[in-house]
């Protein structure tokens, strides 16, 4: 059941929508945003046209609404930019998250459909493909960018391609991984907030493209991988390894045993953080030395729970508490699916995104509005000047 908005956070969503909104413009695009944001938190079910009307008293409102997102000519990543803008100014971003985009489909007329295989389903789906990128600050977390990703059947068929109205100079990136990059360079690129990390579930990516990408960018990562991640150990000082390439779990069970410590004085679990570098790269995208390879037990057995790489520099207990920040990813998906993100079902490539960033917006609010008061405790994170702070888990 979605909560009511009451007086108390009226004054909170008027704030988020007059700054969100700015960039429309026209005034009734404005005022029609307003009425969608505030239909979004009160009505219940599917977030589509026809039920967001029931929450206004005029028999236009339904048209209104559907032409506001399928066929209004308001632009979204200026949206997109504000609310990212709005999030950091009154609640600094600890880190980023990127998460992938699962939205199955019964049909093949919306925007993207098509059946592929996905790893994290383990089948093949009728689905829409693509990134979600979610801002994380002091207890929530919220989507400040999409990205759909549009196979070859939809960008080579006019057919397809004019009824979606893709546009005409639209430029795909060349893999799926290639657009979450871009994605995550369109929001945090040039912020202020740039050198916080982004933390990716990259266990069923191509994880290379991933790494080359956010590495040549200068975007700090911390990614979750496999332990069947093929890499080299960089720090010549452990004894009895060479440079042959190794998978991930087997160099931290055995490299990883001298140098694994306590997470803290007398806790349970261990880490362990080794130097390595990808097969085929003499040094890590950018520049910058060799990636950090960290194992994390939480008890006495042989195989580490988890496996990050990052280039963070930074001590491993510092990095496992970064990697605990993120909300699991099926609690945040559901959280988004109850405002809206599953529910649209038209065929434009423009109205998918309008239609996103309005479940951006509505998530910022439900955000900003059911807060808990109290801010989260803090601790430093070397390695990232002047920005360098992270939640504690």
């Amino acid at each position: 059941m979605i909560p009511t908005v009451t007086h108390d956070n009226e004054a909170v969503i008027a704030e988020l929508g007059a700054e969100v909104f700015a960039p429309l413009r026209r005034a009734d695009q404005r005022r029609t945003a307003m009425e969608y944001l505030r239909a979004m938190l009160s009505v219940n079910g599917r977030k589509n046209a026809r039920n967001l009307a029931t929450s206004v008293a005029s028999p236009a409102a339904e048209q209104r609404f559907h032409h506001f997102v399928a066929s209004s000519c308001w632009e979204w990543q200026p949206v997109r930019e504000a609310l990212t803008g709005f999030l950091e100014r009154v609640a600094p971003p600890r880190s980023w998250v990127t998460r992938p985009l699962v939205l199955p489909k019964t049909g093949d007329c919306s925007v993207g459909v098509e059946r592929r295989y996905v790893p994290e389903a383990g089948q093949s789906i009728n689905a829409q493909l693509g990134w979600g990128l979610w801002q994380v600050s002091n207890g929530f977390e919220v989507p400040v960018n999409w990205y759909l990703d549009l196979p070859t059947s939809w960008l080579c068929d006019p057919v397809r391609r004019e009824r979606s109205r893709i546009p005409d100079d639209y430029v795909p990136p060349a893999t799926l991984e290639d657009g979450a990059v871009r994605m995550v360079l369109e929001t945090v690129g040039r912020r202020p907030s740039r050198l916080r990390p982004v933390i990716s579930d990259a266990r069923h990516t191509a994880l290379p493209a991933l790494v080359r990408g956010l590495g040549t960018a200068r975007v700090p990562m911390l990614l979750r991988i496999n332990g069947s991640v093929p890499v080299v150990l960089a720090d010549r000082m452990l004894r009895g390894f060479n440079c042959s390439p190794l998978p991930a779990h087997q160099l931290l069970c055995t490299a990883g045993s001298q140098v694994r410590t306590s997470l803290r004085p007398g806790g349970r679990g261990s880490v362990a953080a080794l130097r390595v570098l990808l097969p085929g790269y003499t040094d890590a995208p950018g520049g910058r030395g060799a990636l950090t390879l960290v194992g994390q037990w939480s008890g006495a057995d042989r195989w580490p729970d988890q496996m990050w790489l990052t280039d963070i520099a930074a001590p491993s207990p510092v990095l496992h508490e970064a990697s605990r920040l993120p909300e699991p990813h099926a609690a945040a998906l559901e959280r988004a699916a109850d405002l809206g993100l599953r529910d649209y079902g038209g065929r434009s490539f423009q109205g998918w995104h309008r239609h996103m960033t309005m479940v951006s917006v509505a998530l910022a609010a439900r955000a900003l509005t059911t807060a808990p008061g109290a801010p989260a405790p803090e601790v430093p994170v070397p390695g990232l000047p002047g920005q360098g702070r992270l939640l504690a888990a």
